[in-house]
């Protein structure tokens, strides 16, 4: 399959490292409660509370109403394609499963993590649109939170069953844009 890595089918990874009793890291509690969508629904949740305790009411259309729908759109375009390329490659999605693949065409070389990626454009899409700062804030806090929690131990498992293959994608593609 072009733009896929199966360690499997090929056995060695560059270095002749063998993949077959590669397993994935445990992931402890904390990790699996505080997984990216619960991440970015509560930040944003946060944000929107703090907005509200602080400029009083609901949330109204804010300054760049198009702007705003335009990020969150392709924010949730970037997921629903990347989600897509997952099933397509009969690979997992979620963090802390054992991937099949090493994705590397479609979203995936224009990002290391799209799905993270279109959470944070949502909620900074979401953010304008409503004219909310607090949620751009959420935003960052959310690709600071992803890439403690969830990016960092998945590139260790990303580097032990995909070796020089992931080396190389790592260094042809940036982690976040």
């Amino acid at each position: 399959m072009a733009g896929a890595v199966d360690p499997c089918l090929r056995g060695l990874s560059p270095e002749g490292e063998g993949l077959a009793d590669r397993a994935a890291p445990e992931a402890g509690p904390w990790r699996r409660r505080l997984s990216p969508p619960r991440l970015a629904l509560g930040l944003g949740a946060l944000a929107l509370g703090l907005h509200a305790s602080v400029w009083g009411g609901d949330p109204a259309w804010g300054q760049a109403p198009a702007a705003g729908l335009a990020l969150l759109g392709l924010g949730l375009g970037l997921m629903v394609w990347a989600l897509r390329r997952f099933g397509q490659a009969h690979t997992p999605s979620r963090p802390g499963q054992v991937p099949q693949l090493l994705l590397d065409e479609g979203p995936f070389a224009l990002s290391r993590n799209p799905m993270y990626l279109g959470k944070a454009l949502g909620l900074a899409g979401l953010g304008l649109a409503l004219g909310v700062p607090a949620l751009l804030g959420a935003a960052v806090a959310f690709m600071a939170a992803v890439q403690v929690l969830h990016i960092r131990p998945e590139e260790v498992l990303m580097r032990q069953r995909f070796g020089g293959w992931y080396t190389d994608y790592a260094a042809r593609v940036r982690r976040w844009l």
